[in-house]
């Protein structure tokens, strides 16, 4: 995932305005009063008398150890979401006459308001043993955000060992809950009026579903809602916000789900509030300080609208400010490499359809299919569900047999699909075959594959789940792979060669023997094969290609798809990268990074023709006839290399026999080129020739 962030205005009153949201953009926390960047974490939100929105953070000491170092708590207040007023400092470790010698770990507070106080709850541990002797402090005050004074500690029984994060809800009839709670375990129970002693002790609570901190506790029409972070991790996010409804304020509880994705950061932490009858949900990421290394820390609050369903369910919250708007495509061209996770834009039944509406890898697109980071870069779609499908706009250039390759993995061989166009299944049912992981990839393919010139709708239908899905290729059908033959391959103007050191480049502008290649087969996989008996090989994705010692490996194996209906025009993938074979700019080396076929990721080939002449210093003519297919009315360019001066002869011929174009050219030893015109001339098959000194060379041309 990609972050955006624009920085802010620097001063006492500091704000971004995203239109989209009319808020400032997240994190709309980034410098204190006095202009500096200033990291805050777990923010407890409220709506006081005063009319103003107040969040209590804590903050995050950078760089920090790992959390220790956590203190000096600040109050930020708005009246319009956009405008934030940092209050300052109200509290730190030194203020807490009970508090851990060293000081630090002034984690995640919460404030409540009674009969004109305000209480400001915070966990300190009180011994150098700080995991084992957390306290939960209270200091009081008549503002809401200043002169806050330490009155000593809640007094909770049982053991106390990680039990963090208090927070109190105020009921309508002035009746004070108080919660906290960490490792697994949320405990609750009802404060007397002074607020600062429990009245009846602690209750565990129940119904919540892989509960790990973070209570939160708010009221909507007329029932309870405890939220709090879980322990989800799926090696990118982790600790996602789940909530639970009950009929009162302890419960019990009913797990409803997931209302906030996790964050890269590695915790989360949210409050839910009102405020001028907008619902929001606050917590906090790692956006300002991405890069730093600051180990888990250096976190910064952040807030998005919330809304509820007609049954109260909340729906899916989707943190903005941390990437790009989901992105709109729509149809694509072939032969080109197409990833899972660009399904055309569209919506649910319309162009996928999902078993649920949320995605649950909480990247790169915010409906409800379900993509996450993949090993071989970019994304895949994972938690496949039998029934589900996506929908991809493909452009046909011609009407001809095609190849299509899937990558998928599979850990135990489970999950079938097949693949529709225009409704009409085109494959049959496909299974997979077991990778061993669902993050190891296999490519496998179905060729003479018939389509029509146009636009045209391929729908991936998942008949069975247990697979990953990673992308596709549509090419054309694979019979001109020149397998067995001798070619030359350029790059834009310059043929593809290798140095001294064996790297692969491509910058020589006229042909060598270091230009020759042998396309040989290795199962369904092809490999190219230089003149002096080693392979092109490629051993990670920028890395410059080199040719290996004569052994087959699998960095020696590549997929060929070609881009040109009866032409020379292909691409190459490589089997151990995944990625398309390039040389940036046509003259760089080569490397396999890129992931379509753009401009320097396609080659043309041609074919290296033995001559039987004894005269010539050379045993070799390079041929190249291009466009193939060409259309009529227009011109088609021939270019080939003599090794020596003879004249040249070039025909056209029709399958009849019948030479339609015939131009002679005179001798020169290198690389000649003409032009043929092709007016007047029917559609169809013709032969183009080349005579020069003895011997020809001939390719196909299609007129269309």
């Amino acid at each position: 995932m990609n972050n955006y962030f624009i920085p802010c205005l620097f001063g006492v009153l500091f704000s971004t305005v995203m239109s989209a949201q009319e808020m400032a953009e997240n994190p709309f926390i980034r410098v204190d009063a006095d202009g500096e960047v200033i990291y805050t974490a777990d923010p407890s939100a409220h709506v006081w008398a005063d009319g103003r929105l107040y969040v209590y953070p804590s903050h995050d000491i950078a760089p920090p150890r790992s959390c220790d170092l956590m203190d000096k708590y600040h109050v930020f207040s708005t009246d319009d979401m956009v405008t934030w007023i940092d209050h300052g400092q109200i509290l730190e470790a030194t203020q807490v006459p009970w508090g851990r010698p060293e000081g630090g770990f002034m984690w995640a507070p919460d404030c409540a308001y009674k009969d004109g106080t305000y209480y400001f709850y915070f966990p300190h541990p009180s011994d150098t043993d700080w995991n084992n002797s957390w306290k939960i402090g209270i200091a009081i005050s008549s503002e809401p955000a200043a002169d806050f004074t330490v009155q000593g500690y809640l007094d909770l029984p049982g053991d106390q060992h990680a039990m963090i994060d208090p927070t109190v809800f105020v009921d309508d009839d002035g009746q004070a809950y108080f919660y906290y709670g960490g490792g697994g375990k949320c405990m609750a129970g009802k404060l007397k009026d002074n607020m600062t002693e429990l009245e009846d002790g602690l209750t565990q609570m129940t119904g919540l579903q892989d509960f790990h901190e973070a209570a939160w506790v708010h009221k909507y029409n007329g029932v309870y809602y405890l939220s709090y972070a879980d322990n989800y991790t799926n090696g990118y996010t982790k600790n996602r916000l789940q909530y639970a409804t009950g009929p009162t304020p302890l419960g019990p509880w009913t797990s409803r789900g997931v209302y906030l994705g996790g964050t890269t950061e590695g915790t989360n932490h949210g409050s839910i509030v009102e405020y001028k009858g907008q619902w929001y949900a606050f917590y906090h990421n790692n956006v300002l300080s991405a890069g730093l290394d600051y180990k888990g820390a250096a976190r910064s609050i952040c807030v998005d609208r919330l809304y509820y369903d007609d049954d109260g369910a909340i729906r899916r919250v989707y943190q903005t400010g941390m990437s790009a708007p989901d992105p709109v495509i729509g149809v694509k061209n072939v032969p080109n490499t197409f990833l899972a996770e660009n399904y055309t834009t569209g919506g649910e039944g319309i162009t996928y359809h999902d078993s649920d509406d949320v995605n649950e890898g909480e990247i790169y697109r915010h409906d409800g299919v379900d993509i996450e980071p993949c090993s071989d870069g970019n994304a895949n779609i994972f938690g496949i569900v039998a029934g589900e499908w996506l929908d991809y706009q493909l452009n046909v250039p011609a009407t001809a047999d095609y190849r299509l390759e899937f990558r998928m993995s599979s850990p135990r061989g489970n999950g079938r699909f097949h693949v529709e166009v225009d409704g009409t299944d085109k494959t049959g049912s496909i299974g997979i075959p077991a990778t061993g992981g669902y993050q190891t990839w296999t490519t496998f393919s179905v060729s003479d594959i018939p389509l029509t010139q146009g636009v045209h709708t391929f729908r991936f239908v998942m008949e069975e789940a247990g697979f990953n899905f990673a992308g596709f290729v549509v090419s054309f059908a694979r019979p001109d792979i020149p397998v067995g033959k001798q070619i030359t391959i350029k790059n834009g103007a310059n043929y593809l060669t290798f140095d001294a050191q064996n790297q692969l480049i491509c910058n020589s502008p006229t042909l060598t023997s270091d230009c020759i290649f042998t396309v040989e087969q290795n199962d369904r996989f092809i490999e190219l094969k230089a003149a002096n008996g080693k392979y092109v090989s490629t051993t990670s994705l920028k890395n410059p290609m080199t040719l290996s010692d004569g052994n087959r490996t699998a960095t020696t194996k590549f997929l060929w798809h070609n881009l040109q209906h009866n032409g020379n025009l292909f691409g190459l993938k490589s089997l151990r990268t995944n990625a398309v074979v390039c040389s940036e700019n046509g003259t760089k080396p080569m490397n396999c990074n890129r992931y379509d076929f753009g401009g320097w990721e396609k080659f043309t080939w041609a074919e290296h023709i033995a001559s039987s002449h004894t005269g010539l210093q050379s045993d070799s003519i390079l041929l190249e006839v291009y466009p193939s297919p060409v259309i009529r009315d227009a011109f088609v360019t021939v270019r080939f290399m003599a090794a020596d001066d003879a004249p040249a002869s070039i025909q056209l011929i029709d399958m009849q026999g019948n030479i339609c174009r015939t131009v002679l050219l005179s001798g020169a030893i290198g690389n000649r080129t003409t032009q043929l015109s092709t007016d007047d001339l029917t559609s169809g098959l013709y032969l183009l020739r080349v005579i020069t000194a003895g011997f020809s060379a001939t390719k196909k041309l299609t007129i269309i």
